[in-house]
């Protein structure tokens, strides 16, 4: 039986980390600040940056919320994060998606000072991780790499495969691999089927919003499994793996729930520590 991949215990342990360094950067005067942005309501964005923010005092973080109303103009957002960029006292931005159809997204995310990008989601911030260089990597594609890791999984000349190139998850990480040294093979195009070769990876990782698409027999013997997906199938939330049948396969495998969604909100607050580090320096 596969290893699971607990990403709600994973998430405590971190979280626990966490409280401890925001209290000693606040005892060398340093408040670790987050402000997220929301722009109208679209696709619940208040109620994810609620959360966000209630995490963030959990572990002694500062949390402004910024609500902008869905009508907004451009010029209005841009210079509400020009302001945060310029403001020394807040150490992290996240701009909450979606965005109404108005504002491009990826024009609204690059207005984030690099600096401030602990969402990773600027094409600044995924241009030095694809470069190999120091910078912000996506909550996402960090929560993967944390789990996979406590598999224990050695990315070092292995092979994986990745369903699904989002820029929030299946890109990122396919830049972490690299950068560890594993050979890559990112699967970017839509399909029902699942792609050839998927059977020789040593890890794979699966977003594509297809409810349990893959099986037992799709997945390598000994394999580590990660499982993005979220999906409701006949009123239960659902993977993109069928996890009862790649379980007998995997060394190790994430369950949906309680897997990668819990580590989610505890990379980002791991990203804007880091931060918060980094002005001790300024």
């Amino acid at each position: 039986m596969a290893k699971i991949l607990d990403g709600r215990e994973r998430s405590k342990e971190v979280r626990s980390e966490l409280s401890k360094q925001a209290a000693e950067l606040r005892g060398k005067g340093i408040v670790p600040t987050l402000t997220l942005i929301h722009v109208g309501d679209l696709g619940g964005a208040a109620g994810f940056v609620k959360r966000k923010a209630e995490a963030c005092r959990s572990i002694g973080v500062e949390a402004k919320v910024i609500t902008l109303p869905e009508e907004a103009e451009y010029s209005t957002l841009e210079a509400t994060i020009q302001s945060l960029n310029e403001d020394p006292k807040v150490h992290g931005i996240l701009l909450q998606l979606p965005l109404p159809k108005h504002i491009n997204e990826q024009k609204a995310l690059d207005l984030i000072d690099v600096e401030k990008d602990v969402d990773g989601a600027s094409s600044s911030s995924l241009g030095l991780l694809l470069a190999g260089r120091e910078g912000f990597v996506s909550a996402g594609a960090l929560a993967a790499l944390d789990l996979a890791r406590s598999a224990p999984f050695n990315f070092d000349g292995s092979t994986i495969h990745i369903l699904g190139g989002s820029v929030i998850l299946g890109r990122p990480f396919a830049a972490l691999s690299l950068n560890l040294g594993a050979k890559v093979r990112l699967h970017i195009k839509e399909s029902a089927s699942v792609p050839s070769g998927v059977s020789e990876a040593d890890l794979l990782l699966v977003d594509v919003a297809k409810p349990k698409l893959i099986k037992g027999w799709h997945i390598k013997s000994g394999a580590v499994v990660i499982d993005a997906g979220n999906n409701y199938l006949d009123g239960k939330l659902v993977g993109d793996v069928d996890f009862e049948d790649a379980s007998k396969k995997a060394s190790a495998i994430t369950p949906v729930p309680g897997g990668l969604g819990p580590m989610l909100i505890t990379m980002l607050l791991s990203n804007l520590l880091k931060a918060a580090k980094r002005s001790l320096n300024s």
